[in-house]
């Protein structure tokens, strides 16, 4: 199932004469898009991508290929042809590779570290180290770290190392800069492959110690530490480090009305905001004191600390409240329709006019052909093994009926938090999840072996699309996830395709594809690129509307087929041929994921479950 797609392939010419002392100078980057190898070939695998105008270091030469380090310090051979010298007169230390570091100080920023004897995960663990050791870099390689602590020699993530404090610049050298965005990582080091030490809130001061490739070098909580210069501001009118006047703590103001919350449970949050952190929970029915009201959110006395609720969830005292009903239409009879209210969620128990057993038959058969499988290697109720690890892998066996009996059976997911996302209704927008919020998520993903995630800053574009098409935004995200393996399958990635169904394009066109959708397991990346071309999908943006558009119209929104749940879109009775994917875990995996997104939502009582109730 690991089929390769024709891609663009860059031609090799002759090395230049004017490129035989390129070693050590900086290159500029002159094509859309110049792969980055392993090796000085084409026939050596593709380490990342570097754009038009990217500066790059020249370390080596070779035959036409240059062996070059990016701004990220990611480092590869790439056809010199493609790579023009810029006139320096002299290339200064950060040039050079990072391989020969001189020796510093650095701090663990996680717990538990791991080191080895070697340079990777496949070397002997020597030692662990808590977070705070601080240790002696030696040096650092393709991502690794050379380190000496107590006497003794090791290798560590790259990324698990942070400056340590007492090596950086005084404050006199410092600027002070105003995050300009609503939630803003800090990072142990300046990409996004580096974990995520803490976050800055819209407005913070942040002491900067220098700036360098975009990336800002800030003291964070008295450590050194790295984020997105982008997202900061100079701060106007003020000294460089202003001493800030000592503030009284806030106190509640002076409650103007009483308010009844009218829904089963409402997150209350520290500001007015869904980017903003839950403090605290309200039942339906509570009287809540409201100081002021502004932009659809109320400034609120909580337990006697300031916080902020939504409005639309408040009603005035003397409007009448219906009680939350534990059982609206218990449905006396075993193989009939119920409906009961849990926890603020309308479960409804949907009665069927076939079996269980009718069912288990109808998907045998689909399995005798194929099309239910199963990875013979992981446990049945395995929420990790993605479609785009099913089909890099090798061991996905026919589906059985023991594998089908416990899929199938709504028994075994209805009464746990993440099964129950099988069932959740997909075919009605919710809104209160902002883009930021989304953004923080997204934002998180690790990137992908090229050093890029797909889905940095897209959560606008996923509520644009579920808003357009009247869909579950966790749902679509969620599928998405699960699809493209967070986004570093090779279709999500990007692919370059010079030919279309055997004819050949007039130029290379990029394109993306997240939910998998035309990619046929047997030739999944061929398949989905040529999807995604015939569906004009050569942006992030209209890959995203346009595959919400596609599942909606053919699953979610079809009147014929009626498959508004993921339960519903793996398991189709009527059309077992209509099935969104051949795993028979499919829905189980995405319901995980989506359990840990549904808390975005600020309250429950918007969402709808359809269980199955099988005919007895």
């Amino acid at each position: 199932m690991n089929k390769k797609i024709a891609l663009a392939t860059l031609a090799i010419i002759p090395m230049a004469l004017n490129n035989v002392y390129a070693s050590g100078q900086t290159g500029i980057v002159t094509t859309s898009s110049l792969n980055v190898r392993s090796g000085a070939g084409t026939n050596n695998s593709v380490l990342f991508t570097v754009k038009k105008n990217d500066k790059v270091y020249i370390n080596e030469i070779s035959n036409g290929w240059y062996k070059i380090k990016n701004s990220l310090g990611q480092q590869g051979w790439a056809s010199s042809t493609y790579i023009k010298i810029q006139n320096e007169s002299s290339s200064n230390s950060s040039n050079q590779s990072s391989n020969n570091t001189s020796s510093k100080k650095m701090k663990i920023n996680t717990d538990n570290l791991n080191v080895r004897n070697g340079a990777g995960t496949s070397y002997r663990i020597i030692m662990k180290l808590k977070k705070g050791t601080v240790v002696e870099l030696l040096s650092q390689s393709n991502g690794w770290a050379k380190i000496k602590y107590d006497g003794r020699l090791g290798y560590v993530s790259i990324k698990y190392l942070s400056e340590n404090q007492s090596q950086g610049s005084s404050s006199t050298n410092t600027t002070t800069k105003e995050v300009n965005t609503d939630s803003l990582n800090v990072r142990s080091g300046p990409n996004t492959s580096y974990s995520i030490v803490g976050k800055l809130k819209k407005g913070e001061k942040v002491k900067v110690i220098s700036e360098s490739n975009d990336w800002s070098k800030i003291d964070y909580k008295g450590n050194v530490s790295y984020t997105s210069s982008r997202y900061l501001s100079n701060v106007s009118s003020q000294p460089t480090d202003p001493t800030p006047t000592p503030k009284p703590e806030e106190k509640p103001e002076a409650i103007k009305e009483n308010k009844i919350v009218n829904t089963s449970s409402l997150n209350v949050r520290s500001g007015p905001g869904t980017n903003y952190s839950k403090v605290g929970t309200l039942s339906k029915g509570e009287k809540v004191g409201i100081m002021s009201e502004s932009n659809g959110w109320s400034k609120i006395d909580f337990k006697g600390k300031i916080a902020y609720t939504s409005t639309q969830y408040l009603s005035s005292e003397n409007t009448q409240i219906p009680p939350t009903q534990p059982d609206t239409n218990p449905g006396t009879n075993p193989g009939g329709d119920s409906s009961t209210n849990i926890d603020g969620s309308t479960i409804n128990n949907k009665a069927l006019n076939y079996t269980l057993e009718d069912h288990i038959l109808a998907q045998l058969e689909r399995s005798s052909v194929g099309a239910n499988v199963i990875d013979s290697s992981k446990p049945r109720s395995s929420q990790v093994m993605t479609t785009f690890m099913m089909r890099e892998a090798r061991g996905f066996i026919p589906a059985d009926r023991s594998d089908l009996e416990y899929f199938l059976n709504p028994d075994n997911f209805k009464n746990s938090s993440k099964g129950i996302m099988q069932f959740l209704r997909l075919d009605t927008y919710k809104g209160g999840i902002s883009a930021s919020e989304l953004n923080s998520y997204l934002n998180s993903l690790s990137p992908a072996s090229s050093g890029t995630n797909v889905f940095y800053n897209q959560g606008q574009a996923f509520i644009n699309a579920a808003q357009k098409y009247n869909i579950d935004l966790v749902y679509l995200v969620s599928h998405a996830m699960w699809e493209s393996g967070y986004g570093k399958s090779t279709l999500a990635q990007g692919q370059t395709i010079t030919s279309y169904k055997g004819q050949p394009l007039s130029k290379p066109v990029t394109v993306y594809n997240f939910f998998g959708i035309g990619a046929i397991d047997k030739s999944a990346n061929v398949s989905g690129a040529e999807a995604a071309y015939s569906n004009g999908w050569t942006s992030i943006e209209a890959t995203i509307d346009g595959s919400a558009a596609w599942i909606a119209q053919n699953y979610i929104k079809s009147s014929k087929y009626n498959q508004n749940t993921i339960y519903k879109m793996k398991f189709n009775y009527d059309y077992t041929w209509h099935q969104y994917a051949t795993d028979v875990n499919w829905a189980n995996g995405i319901s995980g994921i989506m359990t840990k997104l549904i808390g975005m939502y600020d309250t429950k009582s918007n969402l709808i479950y359809e269980i199955p109730n099988y005919k007895k």
